[in-house]
């Protein structure tokens, strides 16, 4: 049986949510308020999938996913929004995360489960933007989801944020940036520079 977590700040829709997953077999193993909740259940409970919201207080949705996706880049994430336009946000297209919109309907919850579980988002790439300490210059280039982690602890990079969904064939690419972030961890930052664009 597929497990889950559901994360929403209002009461009413994640007893609703919970009712239509145990129509469909899913185990509702814990449910949160906001996206620190959400991540301290992901750690305790390790389920097969995440329902979020994207709109709660303090900690939203967006910052479950991200905090969720450093603890396990495969973790399997469905976003539940009234928000129209949550699809076209660059973090869950690059990640290609599901988007159920409220009001929800069975069909579409079983249809997101197994686009999902199916899916390969773990070898999605994309195009982050950046700025290296002390220097007023962005940058861009195209990572997986496991280089941006690493691009964002590296401790010359500033900020750090992705753009869109990229086009480009990172198979042949994703070498060449492993070895330019293991460079940069040592302050060489000559190889990231190489592979990077001056975006402003």
């Amino acid at each position: 049986m597929t497990s889950c977590i559901v994360v929403d700040d209002d009461p009413d829709i994640v007893s609703v949510f919970c009712d239509m997953l145990c129509m469909i077999e899913v185990n509702v193993l814990a449910t949160a308020n906001d996206g620190r909740h959400a991540v301290n259940m992901y750690k305790k409970h390790h389920p097969d999938i995440v329902f979020t919201d994207l709109n709660m207080p303090r900690y939203d949705g967006l910052y479950a996913i991200e905090k969720i996706k450093d603890i396990n880049s495969n973790a399997k994430i469905i976003v539940i929004t009234g928000d129209s336009n949550a699809y076209m946000h660059p973090f869950l297209s690059s990640l290609n995360v599901q988007v159920i919109r409220k009001p929800f309907a069975v069909q579409a919850i079983k249809k997101a489960i197994i686009d999902c579980l199916t899916g390969n988002s773990e070898q999605a790439s994309f195009d982050i933007k950046y700025q290296f300490k002390g220097e007023t210059k962005s940058y861009s280039c195209t990572v997986n989801y496991e280089q941006y982690k690493n691009f964002k602890a590296l401790p010359v990079v500033e900020k750090c944020e992705i753009i869109k969904k990229s086009k480009k064939q990172f198979d042949k690419y994703a070498d060449e940036m492993r070895k330019a972030i293991n460079l940069a961890i040592r302050n060489d930052t000559s190889h990231i520079r190489r592979l990077s664009e001056i975006v402003t």
